[in-house]
């Protein structure tokens, strides 16, 4: 009797602690264990059963209901996300397709937690931007995701998102599948992944010929013969030899699909995810012996949004990004890609942005419940703020990339050396010469361009006279305490400065900075970091700057910092 009444009340201490409800603004999917068996395992699946109560939403249909469950199967999913967070994701099998959400039929979807989303403070954002990124650019496939909210075993565990699992199917990954453990016709297919975990099935090669192992896991066929593991490895050694060979023959294109790789990395260089060709990186191949391999489809965008970007994603990271720097060496590759940003930058990229807006309008009443539910990976401001942040990061992201890839742009990524984040800024070689002063158009001699670093003469900025460019415009030249250890933002504004250029522009805190303006009258704010509200840094500002001049900022402790204007010769 004593044990009947701890259990009972063990199960009512655990229902308060976590008695937190749905919103009511998203669908919501019921599961509920055999035996209220808790969910412990990647590897085996649980039966259970499972509704789908679209609350009279536009746009869902009920799947099931309360009194009548449909069946079901499952169990943990992924590595870090399973692994480092109490609030896990979760892979389930139907017993039968369904149109979850409104979902192409299937049996087979991911529930994802983004509990790393949320505790990086991104707002739910990076998959989701990820995601539409690749069906705008038109990648063959994209897995669908929408967000929802779950109840297991009786206990709200927060805003999900059910996500197509990457399958071989003609609704996802659309290619023939070959039998396991087939001995004949094994060109094709072909669905694997380059992997960061030696624990899945795989087949290893060593990258390049030096240490970098590389792990092809492969996802259908599951099981290999030894004719398919054969001409898997073979495969891939091969398409790493042309990798490493030479980069003005058109050989690799037999082999890898030039459009789908452009696409597939263009989209990891906006979102800035520097882990995308170390893990997750999926590629597949039709059937038959001239079918290529593509990039794609994306997944993972775990590592996105975390930088001001002033590099590409192989460069100066902490993950070993497999084969990317060596492609980008091709010239053919490299003016495909710019040709595809190009038409895409200035065409609908734009309607990212739209669908960022609907975004959070979907999620933020259920965000705020799984706050409630997981306080530990929220931080104390609202989404909508966590959003704007990554919002404003895909900004300037899409910006850099504009600079190097535009069609008059000094393009391409020469030198690329990936190694393990001690390569610096080894990429970018072919840099712009410093601009002359042109009295027809802003122009700008800078240290530190849109969070790159550039070619500079220090002598030849050192030597301006500035009385012969009063008459022209305005030179500001300004030092910033090399204290600052942020990437330093300068305001402009002026009352001749063409529209869309009073933007913040970055600079490298102890170097000179400086800028050149048409217009009769200038103002100017230093400051360091992104914020502007209650930051300390910021200077006051340089109002209605008539003369070119040049100031040394200082700053004491949290204090304000001070503009001093100096001699400029």
């Amino acid at each position: 009797m004593k044990r009947t009444f701890l259990f009972f009340f063990a199960a009512c201490v655990f229902t308060a602690l976590h008695a937190v409800s749905p919103s009511g603004t998203l669908p919501v999917l019921y599961i509920q264990t055999e035996n209220n068996t808790p969910i412990t395992s990647k590897e085996d699946y649980l039966n259970a059963t499972y509704y789908l109560d679209a609350l009279g939403l536009g746009g869902y249909e009920n799947i099931g209901s309360k009194a009548a469950p449909l069946t079901m199967e499952i169990k943990g999913r992924g590595n870090y996300s399973w692994t480092g967070f109490d609030k896990k994701p979760y892979r389930i099998k139907l017993a039968d397709k369904q149109p979850l959400l409104g979902m192409t039929k299937s049996k087979h979807f991911a529930l994802l937690a983004h509990a790393d989303d949320s505790r990086d403070r991104k707002g739910f954002m990076r998959n989701a931007v990820g995601f539409e990124l690749s069906k705008m650019i038109g990648m063959a496939y994209t897995p669908d995701a929408k967000p929802l909210e779950v109840v297991l075993n009786g206990d709200y565990i927060g805003l999900y998102f059910l996500t197509e699992t990457i399958r071989v199917d003609k609704d996802r990954v659309n290619i023939t599948e070959q039998d396991d453990l087939a001995t004949t016709d094994v060109e094709g297919g072909w669905l694997v992944e380059i992997d960061n975990y030696n624990t899945d099935p795989h087949v290893t090669i060593t990258e390049g010929g030096n240490v970098y192992e590389m792990w092809i896991t492969y996802k259908s066929p599951e099981e290999l013969s030894y004719q398919q593991e054969e001409y898997l490895t073979q495969q891939m050694l091969l398409i790493d030899r042309l990798i490493y060979g030479d980069k003005n023959s058109d050989k690799l294109w037999e082999y890898l699909d030039m459009d789908a790789l452009a696409k597939f990395y263009i989209v990891q260089e906006i979102t800035d995810n520097y882990e995308s060709f170390h893990g997750s990186c999926y590629l597949h191949k039709d059937m038959g012996s001239n079918a290529k391999w593509h990039f794609g489809p994306v997944w993972d965008f775990g590592s996105s949004f975390n930088r001001d970007k002033s590099q590409y994603i192989y460069q100066g990271d902490v993950w070993h990004n497999h084969w990317i720097p060596e492609i980008c060496k091709f010239p053919a590759f490299m003016e495909r890609v710019k040709e595809i940003w190009n038409e895409f930058y200035n065409g609908n990229y734009n309607n990212i942005y739209n669908f960022i807006d609907t975004h959070e309008s979907l999620i933020a009443k259920a965000a705020a419940k799984d706050k409630e539910r997981w306080s530990q990976y929220h931080g104390s401001q609202t989404i909508s703020t966590y959003i704007d942040r990554t919002t404003e990061v895909l900004r300037k992201n899409a910006a850099w990339l504009n600079e190097q890839w535009k069609s008059n742009g000094n393009g391409g990524n020469n030198g690329g050396n990936n190694g393990n984040g001690n390569n610096g800024n080894n990429g970018n070689t072919d840099y712009p010469e410093n601009p002359e002063f042109n009295p027809d158009g802003v122009t700008a001699m800078y240290i530190w361009q849109n969070g790159k670093q550039v070619a500079y003469d220090i002598a030849k900025v050192d030597s301006i006279t500035f009385e012969e460019k009063e008459v022209e415009g305005i030179v500001v030249k300004a030092k910033v305490p090399a204290s600052w250890t942020e990437t330093i933002y300068v305001w402009v504004w002026g009352d001749e400065i063409p529209e869309g250029k009073n933007e913040q522009i970055a600079m490298r805190q102890g170097e000179w900075f400086v800028y050149v303006h048409e217009g009769s009258s200038v103002n100017i704010i230093f400051k360091q970091g992104k914020g502007w509200t209650g930051h300390p840094n910021q200077s006051e500002d340089i109002e209605n700057l008539t003369k070119s001049a040049c100031y040394i900022l200082t700053q004491e402790g949290n204090n304000k910092a001070q503009v001093s204007a100096v001699d400029c010769e």
